[in-house]
């Protein structure tokens, strides 16, 4: 049954970390023929495209995206290449191991890419501190630490003092600061992913996929009616996978929200870079970026389809500046350079697709927000899946859980909300 994505996504240009240049638009002759075609140039595809084309350099290889690279969640986030993220207690110990191995792997393909092409994106290794405020958020905690410990991670206990020398806030009450991970400039990072892909991998940018008529081979129609015939076929739209009708009922999109403020003069803390990342799920999450700006993050929302607006984020803009407000009193007014959201592919369990989607067709995404590096290292995993190559994270990749049902609109809307809603009332002062 041919598949057509039920929206498109659009840019904007909200986010501090995007560019005004005009994609880049190979020509496409209608009815060409490749070996792989991408549908999606984020992370996890450009990941599999080039190990695709490492693994089996003759094979044509196309990777299109409806936007240009870094135009959506892979250029806009926050900026934190994460190894190890937010604990889940009720999983055996063995597949939150599994989860750090694989993001590990993607980090370490990122890094590697990094210094042999000499991607200039702000790369910092590590100083990421995970914090609490309240009682929540101290429990929170309590449970990533016992998590960290049964792993064998080391991490450094930070206490309120030592923590305001190093940060320049007194907000939290008590942190665990871990060295593994890096801090980036998203935009600039996979705008370097693209440019060093191998000689084989053709990169259309700006060019949306109207229609997917399976194979193989598989005919993949552009807007303007031009087509693409593919032996096989991957599709890696992350959060956006729903609106191709693909884990509709077990992918949520999203949308996420942050602001940064001007270059500061002085900026808050001894550090010179770091990030604050909240163990209660609906806190703040805060960074010190290269340039001497402080980010923070909070806030969430869904809509069908999850497009954005000014208004949205005008919105979402009112709890950002408390945020930064309750941790650094003396920024209360200080003008916010750029306020924008973001898309990510988020489950009910944390779940993750990855895998066949039909004869010579496979999916990948729902990396739950922290798609740099779990994008990466599925990404590539998947290019190895799919000429049978096997690799030690392998088996890992095909264990992590699928993600889990959750009921249609508009029942699902209301849910969420009601939810989110409670959430950001208990998470208090974490936000």
């Amino acid at each position: 049954m041919a598949m057509s994505p039920s929206f498109i996504p659009v840019p904007d240009d909200m986010s501090p970390w995007t560019s005004s240049e005009p994609p880049r638009r190979d020509p496409i002759d209608d009815g060409e023929e490749v070996d792989a075609a991408i549908v999606g140039a984020g992370f996890t595809g450009l990941a599999c495209a080039r190990t695709l084309a490492e693994l089996a350099p003759a094979r044509r290889i196309v990777v299109i995206d409806a936007m240009r690279v870094g135009d959506g969640a892979s250029g806009r986030n926050s900026g934190f290449v994460m190894d190890t993220g937010h604990w889940h207690a009720s999983w055996p110990l063995e597949r939150s191991r599994a989860l750090t191995d694989l993001s590990r792997h993607g980090l370490g393909r990122l890094r590697a890419l990094v210094d042999a092409h000499r991607i200039e994106c702000d790369w910092y290794d590590g100083n990421r501190y995970h914090v609490a405020v309240n009682r929540r958020g101290r429990r929170a905690l309590d449970r990533f630490r016992a998590g960290m410990r049964a792993l064998g991670e080391r991490f450094e206990e930070v206490g309120p003092d030592e923590l305001a020398e190093r940060l320049g806030t007194r907000h939290y009450r008590e942190a665990l600061r871990l060295d593994g991970g890096a801090f980036v400039e998203p935009y600039r990072l996979i705008r370097g992913v693209a440019a060093a892909l191998p000689p084989s991998v053709r990169l259309i940018e700006g060019t949306p996929i109207a229609r997917v008529d399976p194979g193989p081979p598989h005919t993949l129609t552009t807007a303007d009616g031009r087509r693409i015939r593919a032996r096989q076929l991957v599709l890696a739209t992350n959060g956006f996978m729903g609106a191709w009708g693909v884990q509709r009922a077990g992918v949520l999109p999203f949308m996420t929200f942050a602001a940064v403020t001007e270059p500061l003069a002085a900026p808050p803390g001894r550090d010179p870079q770091w990030g604050a990342v909240p163990e209660e799920r609906m806190g703040c999450t805060v960074r010190r970026t290269a340039d001497g700006r402080i980010l923070v993050r909070n806030g969430v929302a869904l809509r069908s389809p999850p497009r954005l607006d000014r208004a949205l984020v005008d919105r979402a803009a009112k709890s950002l500046r408390a945020s930064l407000r309750r941790r650094f009193p003396e920024l209360a007014d200080a003008p916010f350079s750029h306020r924008w959201g973001g898309v990510i592919g988020a489950t009910n369990n944390d779940g993750t697709v990855f895998g066949a989607l039909g004869e010579q067709a496979w999916v990948c995404g729902a990396h739950n927000g922290v798609g740099m590096a779990m994008g990466t290292a599925m990404g590539d995993l998947l290019a190895r899946e799919i000429v049978g190559q096997e690799h030690p994270l392998l088996g890992s990749a095909r264990a992590l859980p699928r993600p889990s049902w959750m009921p249609p609109q508009p029942l699902l809307g209301l849910g969420v909300r009601f939810y989110v809603g409670l959430l950001g009332l208990l998470a208090g002062a974490e936000r």
